[in-house]
């Protein structure tokens, strides 16, 4: 009897992406790549004027124009479609997604012109006569509630506040009433974006003998989905969405939505199908930012630096409207704790309308912000008690033997060690020789800093999602996923866990990770967001993997005469008992399927297998938390230069436990990616508006992407905990690299220059700050 050959095992291992080949060729197919009879492309007429009424429309001269086939303006919208409502809190007015009697921001749209190109769309632009009234500008967030500053939505109750709401875990006045020592500052976190490679884009379709509406979006969450239909007043089986390849997002093409309603009244109105395609002005003065947040930190510590308790009061910069999900402030407390042990905190949010472009997701939603502020803080409570950094940080971690642990806010974490993943960041630092470093330097005039910064990454906050996978003809494995990925690699992951369960090469599995509503499975909570697809997509696959095996061993137990229990998968044969000559391949099953079915007897023939995946019971999950938490650990070593205020990243180490890694180049990736996110958000990039809603930096010119001679050498790692709350025990970890990014560099910076008297008190660190805060010092 010849035993059969040992199993392959595909997860963990660094396989080559299998989606690149296209990508690199030109051969993937996004939005604008899609052509189809009678399409007119559109433009978008934005208001110069940060806050103003609209006197008048007229767009007559724009239809004389040849080629233009129809405009819509907020009048057409209106009586169309469901106004969009904040749903997180009442206040905020309504948001026809286009201008109706008044301009909130600079770049608000106004007008949209249907044309047979997009030239002659933007030069009817031109032609449209707006008639404006100058409105006084709401700028400034800390003065926007108060009783003078003019309504930016005069029927919504509420004025300019959109949130005010306290919360409290442990008792917190004990806490501070314990402390030797409590330290507080105000802190300001800047507004910024992800700025995606591909803008955002639609085309829509109507069909006036069904209803039917189908789309082609390049949409990143699926919520978003049915938003769109219930906004257009019709169910969301009458929308046909199809998502192609989506060329990077970064959270905010969760929002492409809204433009594409729009495109939808158009092309109803003008009876043929619409593109409308963001070129890079618009994104980055239109498309939603990175929230800003000023915040008042306190934290009350032991001498020892046992930190007791926490005070947050934070005011969120809005913009002119309420997106679904917002305001932000009170999802924060998921991971506000970070993975320290604080029992107590108040929390006080404050959200405000300003006229400026409305916020939503970015990398990091939600987390960036709350991890500048404490973890600065830590910083500066080590210093006042004259300790170590990393030492303050060792002594407050969640300790090991905790986890599974319970926040004070109720949000399980599910596994980790972050006391080990300091120890191996220093490590890899060489911490101790690196201040002797730091030391000499110092004696020679050179200003070297050393920070850290961790943080805990969330995965998945709507914690279902779901696979389809199917037998093809020819053998070949063939799987469907919602998770409408963006450049992951997602399709490499997912042939990966396919092929590991049914020990094929995963070059041989098909996967499709875009969508198309009308004959594909998802949910309203799919797609990539939130650094959802290890805890959610991932297991959906692997159950889907399971679910299909578990059916074909039940096949081929007929046809080999054996207990299907006993079946096992060898190199794309199930093997019975006996060894590898009791086997039958996938594609001779598949074959007997179409010629013979009658072959495997009474059991059901089932070459298909559809799988959701949710948490297991007793799992907190859904609104109450996310299906895992990674954490992260964050070192840099910077250079400023004393006569300019430049900053230069001389080293940047990350180490984080995301659970089971199943592709470790992919996982690299992701994290560099992350870290270069929150770097140029640190250093260069930073969304600027003057007292006028004005937005300064609007350009390339003016919003510093990081360059490759801006980016340091990653020092990257891991340590592996896997979750005991997914089948594959990977976390979440696409956004772990951007959420303390800011607060390393800032902790380093300040590191680099506190013994001169300078305090580092926001995200953004060009070398006009850093000198400005040199020379404060010196005063």
């Amino acid at each position: 009897m010849t035993a059969a050959a040992p199993r392959r095992s595909w997860l963990g291992q660094s396989v080559l992406r299998n989606e690149d080949s296209r990508f690199l060729t030109g051969r993937a197919q996004y939005v604008d790549d899609i052509r189809m009879p009678g399409l007119l492309e559109a433009a978008m007429l934005r208001s110069p004027y940060a806050h103003a009424l609209i006197k008048r429309i007229d767009y007559s001269r724009a239809l004389e124009i040849p080629g233009v086939h129809g405009v819509i303006t907020g009048a057409d919208v209106v009586p169309l479609i469901e106004p969009a409502r904040a749903t997180t809190y009442p206040a905020g007015g309504e948001w026809y997604y286009i201008a109706t009697d008044r301009v909130r921001y600079v770049g608000d749209i106004v007008a949209i012109v249907a044309a047979e190109d997009r030239y002659i769309a933007e030069d009817a632009l031109d032609a449209i006569d707006v008639e404006y009234e100058a409105l006084p500008v709401v700028s400034d967030p800390e003065r926007a509630a108060d009783a003078d500053q003019p309504v930016l939505h005069p029927e919504a109750p509420g004025g300019n506040e959109v949130l005010n709401e306290v919360y409290e875990y442990g008792d917190v006045d004990a806490a501070f009433a314990e402390a030797d020592v409590v330290v507080s500052e105000r802190l300001v976190v800047h507004r910024h974006s992800g700025v995606p490679l591909e803008g955002l884009a639609a085309i829509a379709s109507h069909d006036p003998t069904t209803g039917e509406i189908t789309m082609w979006v390049n949409l990143g969450n699926l919520g978003r989905f049915e938003i769109a239909a219930r906004t257009l007043r019709v169910g969301q089986a009458d929308v046909r969405l199809i998502v192609p390849d989506v060329g990077g997002s970064f959270g905010i093409k969760a929002w492409v939505h809204q433009r594409a309603v729009l495109i939808a009244v158009l092309a109803r109105k003008v009876g043929r199908p619409v593109r409308w395609t963001e070129d890079r002005l618009e994104h980055l003065a239109a498309s939603h930012h990175g929230m800003g947040r000023i915040a008042w930190v306190e934290l009350a510590a032991k001498r020892d630096g046992t930190i007791l308790g926490m005070k947050m009061r934070t005011i969120d910069d809005q913009g002119a409207y309420v997106a679904v999900n917002e305001p932000r402030g009170p999802s924060t407390l998921t991971t506000v704790f970070g993975p320290y042990r604080i029992k107590s905190l108040r929390y006080e949010c404050h959200a405000v309308l300003t006229n400026k472009v409305p916020v939503a997701s970015n990398r990091g939603y939600g987390r960036v912000q709350p991890t500048f502020g404490l973890e600065r803080m830590i910083d500066r409570l080590a210093r006042e008690l004259g300790m170590d950094t990393a030492e303050i940080r060792m002594k407050n971690f969640i300790p090991p033997e905790a986890y599974p642990y319970v926040t004070p806010t109720g949000v399980l974490y599910d596994s980790g060690d972050p006391p080990a993943l300091m120890r191996r960041l220093k490590e890899a630092m060489d911490y101790d020789a690196v201040r002797r470093e730091q030391a000499a330097a110092r004696a020679q005039g050179r200003l070297l800093g050393i920070g850290f910064a961790t943080s805990v990454e969330g995965g998945g906050p709507m914690a279902i999602d779901v696979a389809e996978i199917m037998l093809s003809p020819d053998g070949r494995l063939m799987v469907q996923t919602p998770t409408l990925a963006q450049g992951q690699g997602h399709e490499t992951t997912i042939a990966q866990i396919v092929a590991d369960r049914f020990d094929v090469d995963p070059s041989t599995v098909h996967v499709t990770v875009q969508l198309d509503s009308r004959t594909m499975s998802y949910t309203n909570v799919s797609g990539t967001y939130a650094s959802k697809f290890s805890a959610t997509g991932a297991p959906a696959a692997h159950g889907a993997a399971k679910k299909l095996a578990d059916q074909l061993a039940e096949m081929a137990a007929n046809v080999l005469d054996a207990d299907p229990r006993e079946i096992v998968f060898r190199d794309g044969k199930l093997i019975a008992p006996g060894g590898p000559e009791r086997s039958i391949s996938l594609a001779e099953i598949a074959r007997k399927v179409q010629r013979s079915p009658g072959d495997f007897g009474p059991t059901d023939i089932a070459l298909h297998a559809t799988y959701m995946w949710q948490p297991p019971s007793g799992r907190r999950g859904g609104s109450s938390g996310s299906a895992t938490y990674a954490v992260v650990c964050q070192g840099a070593v910077v250079e400023v230069d004393p006569e300019t205020g430049q900053v230069r990243i001389l080293r940047y180490l990350s180490w984080e436990d995301c659970g089971k890694i199943i592709n470790p180049m992919i996982v690299e990736g992701q994290v560099m990616g992350g870290t270069i996110h929150g770097i140029g958000w640190a250093l260069t990039e930073k969304f600027v508006y003057d007292e006028n809603g004005q937005l300064l930096t609007g350009t390339f010119m003016d919003y510093l992407m990081s360059r490759f001679s801006d980016i340091p050498p990653l020092d990257l790692g891991h340590l592996e905990y896997p979750s005991p709350y997914t089948d594959l025990g990977a976390k979440g970890m696409g956004e772990g690299g951007v959420i303390p990014a800011m607060a390393c560099i800032a902790n380093a910076v300040e590191d680099a220059i506190y013994h001169l008297g300078g305090r580092i008190v926001d995200s953004h660190m060009p070398p006009e700050l850093v000198l400005r805060a040199i020379q404060a010092g010196h005063r």
